[in-house]
């Protein structure tokens, strides 16, 4: 399987004041590439890494990242997010591409298995 470490890409984008907490700003963060399944939910979970309890938690819709910050606490809401695409990169490195890698070797072998027996029977259909 082809992995590529997720990434923040580009700068953090300022969307306005939040429409419901008049304290609080919208921020876009993108990713890249887009990250699979697995990574999103590590990449969502709280014990990810360390956070403040009274740290909105960031919310990922396919590559981008949602953030709700006081205006004051942007690098700090930033830096988290830094933090959690590393962890998830690490997790997903450690505890799902082993398995994902694994399962596509022994789809590769029963492709190749299946091939070599058509094959071999293909070779004693023409001798009869």
């Amino acid at each position: 399987m082809a992995w590529t470490r997720i990434a923040r890409s580009g700068t953090p984008r300022v969307m306005g004041v939040n429409s419901k907490y008049s304290g609080l700003i919208d921020v876009e963060v993108d990713l890249k590439p887009t990250p699979p399944r697995e990574w999103a939910n590590f990449f969502s979970q709280p014990f990810a890494v360390p956070t403040k309890l009274s740290m909105h938690p960031p919310k990922l819709s396919g590559s981008i990242v949602m953030l709700m910050p006081p205006d004051n606490e942007l690098d700090a809401y930033v830096a988290n997010v830094d933090a959690r695409i590393e962890a998830a990169n690490d997790y997903f490195e450690a505890h799902v591409l082993p398995n994902l890698e694994a399962a596509e070797a022994s789809a590769q072998r029963d492709k190749a298995s299946a091939q070599t027996r058509v094959a071999e029977a293909q070779r004693r259909a023409e001798k009869l």
